[in-house]
């Protein structure tokens, strides 16, 4: 189960919601929806939340032969709007119950104020909360809805927006008889296609199903896996997939809500049974294959003797050999987080730079760079946003450094450096303002941050020329100084000696 160190309820929420002002016209707000391809719009008058207009509204309007013209958008929308504000917020789960509670889809979160600062929708949730192991496993026939509301082709789509209105369910699958004599799925109508008819302008009491619906279905069987559902969804961008079975008889329909239920404790309690059953089972065949395995030593050992006799084959495992320690040492000497070169194999090259510039007497110039207010980043975003924060500024450092001696370095936590030989100390000072300008050019937001309301980094510069009677860690020593005189001038900018 995610822990609350690892996900963050707060990354959930769309803090860009789409929002209208209550003057606006009905017509107006439904091209909109239909435009944003979201099944929701927002209506706010000075930050505050006045109510909500979703795509099954339009369908219960529509159901109800409701013409628009002439309404804002005030006139139809739901003003008993049920909503969080985030002091209440504990962790995700509460917001998953409070969502079934009230059989809703759209959550909008207040300030402390009252004024709107986001909405949760399961599409938000899904995307940071990814339970990848709790949908691996359970299979689509546990969690569909097998009461499914059909339609012919031939069924005008008002009607089909009464059936949908009638049932409170946001699809009908369209359907036709077939020689044997049964029901066939051939299309579906969904609230996002009322929306965008509506949007067209249709006339809904003429307009057959057939003419109008989502064709051809993509349709998922009942045994296949709820995470290959999932992926189908985020494939062809769609909320819900018609179920069949082995014969392609329709037999249900999943969505994404009903992914989320996996989310439910009862349901996670199961899924914790069946991993540990697979637990149990890839145990059994671990054990058989380390059986298997000790097998292969002994005729490894065998081979070893007949391959030694044979010099061309000898070459040939050397070689791998060689590869494989190469990889091994390219483990060895990188930060795994980033991909720059980890504490460990800077020190070694640092020695090995400062003895050879010592015979040359050229100068070798060092950058450290830190992150500005990195803890009060990751109290506020969390460290999944704090490590993807660090591999995008190390993505910057390997474009930003050319020449094949220099090297960029994770030192520590949120700290680097860069050394640089046969580099003075203005061609230094230029690469740690360019570093500097292009880590501010990410726009990544930093509201917790007292320099800017984006992510900065402080750099520190010194230059030297290597001597007998000097040791290196004066210049370590020195851009450090430097890089805390950085700080101390307010950060967010370059200080060298």
């Amino acid at each position: 189960m995610t822990s609350e160190s690892e996900f963050s309820w707060n990354q959930a929420i769309d803090f860009q919601p789409l929002t209208t002002e209550p003057s606006a016209s009905v017509k107006d707000v439904i091209t909109l929806l239909n435009q944003s391809k979201v099944s929701y719009v927002l209506i706010v008058e000075q930050g505050n939340l006045l109510g909500i207009f979703t795509e099954r509204d339009v369908v219960r309007l529509t159901a109800e032969r409701q013409e628009f013209t002439g309404f804002t958008i005030a006139d139809v929308m739901s003003k008993n709007v049920i909503y969080v504000t985030t002091s209440q917020i504990t962790d995700i789960y509460m917001i998953l119950d409070l969502m079934r509670r009230h059989r809703i889809r759209h959550l909008p979160v207040l300030n402390e104020l009252g004024q709107l600062i986001g909405i949760v929708t399961p599409k938000t949730i899904r995307k940071v909360f990814k339970p990848a192991d709790m949908i691996r496993y359970r299979l689509v026939g546990e969690l569909m809805e097998t009461h499914v509301i059909q339609a012919s082709g031939l069924t005008t789509v008002l009607d089909i927006t009464q059936l949908m209105a009638k049932n409170k369910i946001s699809c009908v699958v369209i359907s036709e008889i077939n020689t044997e004599g049964e029901n066939n799925p051939i299309g579906i109508i969904t609230e996002v296609d009322i929306v965008r008819l509506r949007a067209q302008n249709y006339d809904f009491s003429s307009t057959q199903a057939r003419v109008v619906m989502s064709a051809p279905l993509k349709p998922i069987r009942n045994d296949d896996t709820l995470w290959f559902a999932h992926q189908k969804m985020e494939q062809h961008n769609i909320r819900r997939l018609v179920v069949i079975d082995s014969q392609e008889k329709l037999c249900g329909i999943i969505t994404q809500s009903s992914l989320l239920r996996v989310l439910d404790p009862l349901e996670m309690q199961a899924l914790i049974q069946i991993l540990q059953q697979t637990v149990d089972e890839q145990t059994q065949q671990l054990q058989k294959k380390n059986q298997a395995l000790e097998r292969e030593v002994k005729e490894c050992l065998l081979m070893k003797e007949i391959v030694s006799k044979n010099e061309i084959e000898y070459r040939k495992i050397a070689e791998k050999l060689q590869i494989a320690n190469q990889k091994l040492q390219q483990l060895a000497d990188s930060d795994s987080l980033t991909g720059l070169a980890n504490r460990r194999y800077f020190d070694n090259y640092f020695q090995q730079e400062w003895k050879r510039l010592l015979r040359e007497q050229v100068p070798l110039s060092l950058i450290m760079c830190d992150v500005d207010y990195f803890k009060n980043y990751n109290d506020t975003y969390g460290h999944q946003f704090g490590d993807e924060c660090l591999r995008r500024i190390a993505i910057v450092f390997q474009e930003t450094i050319k020449r094949p001696a220099d090297l960029a370095a994770r030192y520590g936590g949120e700290e680097f450096v860069i050394l640089l030989p046969n580099t003075n100390l203005e061609g230094a000072i230029h690469l740690a303002k360019v570093i500097n300008s292009r880590v501010e050019s990410l726009h990544i937001p930093h509201i917790s941050s007292d320099v800017s309301n984006r992510l900065t980094v402080s750099l520190g510069v010194a230059t030297t020329i290597p001597q007998l009677n000097k040791s290196p860690q004066t210049l370590i020593a020195d851009a450090d100084r430097m890089l805390y005189k950085a700080k101390s001038a307010g950060r967010n900018c370059v200080k060298f000696i």
